[in-house]
């Protein structure tokens, strides 16, 4: 019902707030959702409850001039944590035409106004009760004059090795102070796992109402898409080696774990834009 209902609203100003920063879930095709750890307020709540006390960080080198980084903290002893995202760009070129009135042309040719920057953010307040979790989200964007403050949340519930994942489940919303209202719509993510001796195997499939969507997914009718993920592991003691496929676009990876710390790497590759490079960094306390 919430689909249909904000189905016309639905456009791509929340994908800003939907980049992975975890490098281990970037290795495996973004088809991994059990962390069990800090990284779990961003990505699936409701592992607060069998989560140890962490700290995690992510960075992301998405394309050209695109950076994003995530900081969150997992309470000692409580299902409680929160978490920082932010997207930052740079030198971004607004122009203008002298004739305003009459398209680009040899005469007429758009010259720089300004350069100005972008952030989009967002603060992550995470609690979980038995197999059932939750994520308020604080959110901001702005470049030049324009800014947006707004909120949203994200349930998610765990059974055995599969969890159901619900991101802005009411869905998210964002005011401008150009007078405008921004609907961020929801997607929802089924995702299971297996284990066995030194392998791990994991899939998802995630559904969304996004308006033409056709990047990444598996299937995309008008107004409704369905991705499947699929990620392998195989884990060397030390040293975890990755790889995966988002519908058709590969993914790879690796991790390091040494006591208390976790780094993982994860890239995968877009025909355009070429390869994004995500890194994350967990301590476990």
């Amino acid at each position: 019902m919430l689909f249909i209902l904000f189905e016309e609203f639905s456009n791509f100003g929340g994908e800003v707030y939907r980049v992975e920063l975890n490098g281990k879930l970037i290795g495996l095709g973004s088809s991994f959702y059990n962390f069990k750890d800090a990284s779990s307020v961003f990505y699936n709540p409701s592992n607060l409850n069998y989560s140890s006390e962490s700290i995690f960080f992510g960075f992301g080198l998405l394309y050209e001039g695109i950076n994003a980084v995530s900081l969150s903290y997992k309470f000692k002893n409580k299902p409680y944590g929160i978490g920082l995202y932010l997207v930052l760009t740079d030198n971004i070129e607004f122009t203008s035409l002298p004739d305003t009135t009459k398209p680009p042309s040899e005469d007429n040719k758009p010259y720089i106004i300004s350069i100005e920057n972008y952030l989009a953010s967002a603060i992550y307040l995470s609690s979980a009760y038995k197999n059932f979790g939750v994520s308020a989200k604080i959110l901001y964007q702005g470049i030049s004059n324009y800014r947006a403050f707004g909120f949203g949340f994200d349930l998610s519930v765990n059974f055995k090795n599969s969890s159901i994942i619900l991101k802005d489940f009411l869905p998210s919303l964002l005011y401008w102070n150009s007078k405008t209202t921004e609907f961020i719509p929801p997607i929802i993510i089924l995702s299971t796992y297996s284990q066995y001796k030194n392998f791990l195997l994991s899939t998802s499939l995630d559904f969304s109402t996004m308006e033409n969507r056709s990047f990444d997914r598996l299937i995309s009718f008008n107004n409704f898409s369905i991705g499947f993920r699929f990620g392998i592991e195989y884990n060397l003691n030390v040293v975890s080696l990755r790889g995966g496929f988002r519908n058709s676009k590969p993914s790879f990876g690796f991790g390091i774990n040494y006591k208390n710390y976790s780094i993982d790497y994860g890239s995968f590759y877009h025909a355009d834009l070429g390869l994004t490079h995500r890194t994350s960094l967990t301590i476990n306390f």
